[in-house]
């Protein structure tokens, strides 16, 4: 007995708790106890019959599931060095079956979440050599399991669980504990790591763990010591107010998981061990809801798409934290998308249901038009106005250009007005591309390819110049007021032998046009400055002006110094056939030409005006130095 107790000590100690703080103690009985309770997915179908967008809601997942049944099976089949979209095409599966079945009743959708469990449990492995996929489908079998045992016969339980401990947390001694050597092969744990394999893999590792968590609760205790250990590297990330380093993209992939975590705790074990009161990740809807223009598209920056569209997971922060502004804005979204989801939230739709926004109470202060947020990737966000779809909006990014999924992108800007996105950042390019994750010097293959460079990017350039991978441009100046909002970088970092200083402006005007100026001072000799924009318009020039055009919408693009700078336009061609050709995208470019003699001053200033009865007219702003701005 003593000999026992001595081990049981050892054990708690080895996981950094308190022996009388048992993670376990708490525990629910039964299952379902991963996000929803019995009583949870009963509650559910009750709502539905006094809501009736919630009531379309569960018909589309019911519909999805429908669809779902005519597809192929999963295979073990690598693309690239990924099984990933094999596990998340069993994740959609799987959650959207067993939601389906609980709403519905329809044995299909429990007994076609069933098969995938069972095929994906006699894979050989989950690829454990890229953990995003082990990740991933331990998540699909943990819910599947958890939602419908009492559908599963006891071989297929058996089956199921044998294959979450053996292809997934059978990984977690080495990837948590600390004196295990083998901890460096696995980078979501190693040193500081604060981007989304952390919440992703941690992710995964928790809900098989609470799902098992009666079954195999030495492994239970163990995980549930690494997340809170690991963590707080990865939610340190959204210091100090909320902005994601990766983008808005893997905001979407790193935070719904990271909200996984605290729902599954939350559920399973009544508590989250204080995960979720960290300061900023308070603040990280805030984030999320700005990003996102009034076309719906968001400012894409890093490997972004620039769809996300309605999400599930701000709609947990906005009830968690206390934001209804955005509450009643996700609500709206959710209501015009429904029936056309993204890809992402095609493999998280039963959350949908789960994290639904309630009905607006038409009593929210609003929230300020403009926003800036600082850390590893600083942003600041420019508003005309909410409710407004022909809103005037632009977003400017600075920051680090070494974040991961980072672009070379400092001094990039996106903007919208009249319902048009005229503005744009082409995103990422095929992940598969020899060389795409090689980042660490300028010469890395990385940074040839167009769309991660600055050449492909609405940003200003001297010469053919890249910018430096480990570059950083602070946000100097910011401000807010209701006739001008603004903000000022410092890209000198950047273009460090191409100029003393280079300082790059972006404000808005009156609410109704945007002004981007750059201050350039000791230019070297033999260089010319390009001023670039990507944009889907029909581009008409004249001088130093451009007129855009697009679906019946105008934008008027002036230069209004030097007079020296000319418009040109060119196909956003890459220079290899293996990247994106960019279709339908050109850049409208402003060049300043080089000087021959010594160091040159340079103040290059653009206006972007929309044009139309909603936008009346301006006198040209005076021009001032962005070290003056205010």
């Amino acid at each position: 007995m003593r000999h026992l107790i001595r081990l049981l000590a050892a054990l708690l100690l080895s996981l950094h708790l308190p022996a009388a703080e048992d993670p376990l103690a708490t525990l629910r009985a039964g299952h379902p106890r991963l996000l929803l309770t019995a009583d949870g997915f009963a509650a559910l179908r009750a709502a539905a019959e006094t809501d009736l967008l919630r009531a379309r809601v569960h018909r589309q997942i019911v519909a999805a599931a429908e669809a779902q049944l005519k597809e192929p099976m999963i295979e073990h089949v690598l693309v690239g060095p990924r099984l990933l979209d094999q596990s998340r095409k069993a994740l959609a599966h799987v959650m959207t079956g067993a939601m389906a079945f609980r709403l519905s009743g329809d044995r299909r959708f429990a007994d076609h979440a069933r098969a995938v469990m069972a095929t994906a449990a006699a894979f050989p492995d989950w690829n454990p050599a890229h953990f995003l996929d082990v990740a991933e489908m331990a998540t699909a079998l943990a819910v599947g399991y958890d939602w419908l045992y009492d559908q599963l016969p006891p071989a297929e339980r058996i089956a199921i669980r044998r294959a979450l401990v053996d292809k997934a947390l059978v990984f977690a001694r080495p990837a948590y504990a600390r004196e295990d050597p083998n901890r460096e092969s696995f980078p979501f744990v190693r040193g500081n790591l604060t981007n989304n394999w952390n919440q992703v893999c941690n992710g995964g590792f928790l809900l098989a763990a609470l799902a098992l968590a009666d079954e195999e609760p030495v492994l239970a205790r163990q995980v549930i010591a690494g997340v809170r250990e690991t963590l707080p590297q990865a939610m340190a990330a959204y210091e100090p107010d909320g902005a994601y380093p990766e983008g808005p993209v893997y905001w979407g992939y790193g935070t719904r998981y990271n909200i996984l975590i605290l729902a599954a705790l939350e559920s399973a074990l009544g508590r989250d061990f204080d995960l979720g009161r960290l300061p900023a990740f308070r603040r990280t809807a805030l984030f999320r809801h700005y990003v996102q223009g009034p076309t719906g598209l968001v400012f894409n920056y890093a490997d972004g798409r620039p769809v996300l569209g309605y999400d599930s997971g701000l709609t947990w922060l906005s009830q968690r934290y206390g934001y209804p502004a955005i509450m009643r804005e996700n609500r709206a979204l959710l209501a015009a998308e429904m029936g056309n989801v993204s890809e992402e939230n095609v493999r998280f739709l039963a959350t949908h249901a789960i994290w639904f926004p309630a009905p607006d109470s038409g009593t929210e202060a609003r929230l300020p038009l403009d926003v800036r947020f600082r850390g590893p990737s600083q942003v600041a966000i420019f508003c005309s106005a909410w409710d407004d779809p022909r809103a005037l909006w632009a977003g400017f990014k600075a920051g680090s250009n070494a974040v991961n999924h980072g672009h070379l992108d400092l001094g990039s800007f996106v903007l919208e007005a009249d319902g048009e996105r005229w503005v744009h950042d082409l995103g990422p390019d095929d992940y598969n591309l020899p060389g795409y994750w090689e980042r660490g010097q300028v010469t890395s293959p990385r940074w040839q390819y167009y769309r991660l460079n600055n050449l492909g990017h609405s940003t200003i350039t001297p010469g053919a110049a890249l910018q430096l991978p480990k570059a950083d441009a602070p946000i100097i100046a910011y401000e807010s007021t209701p006739a001008r909002a603004f903000a000022v970088a410092d890209l000198t970092s950047a273009y460090p032998t191409q100029a003393r200083s280079f300082l790059r402006g972006l404000a808005l005007l009156d609410r109704s046009r945007v002004l981007v100026q750059d201050d350039v001072e000791g230019l070297k000799p033999g260089l010319p400055l390009n001023w670039r924009v990507l944009t889907t318009a029909t581009i008409a020039l004249e001088g130093q002006r451009a007129t855009l055009t697009q679906n019946g919408r105008t934008l008027r693009v002036e230069i209004l110094s030097p007079a020296t700078a000319v418009f040109t336009t060119r196909p956003a061609t890459p220079p290899t056939a293996a990247e994106d050709q960019n279709k339908g995208f050109t850049e409208l470019v402003a060049t300043v030409p080089a000087t021959t003699g010594g160091e040159a001053d340079i103040r290059l200033a653009v206006l972007l005006t929309p044009v139309g009865e909603k936008w009346p007219a301006r006198p040209i702003p005076t021009l001032q130095p962005l070290a003056g701005w205010k």
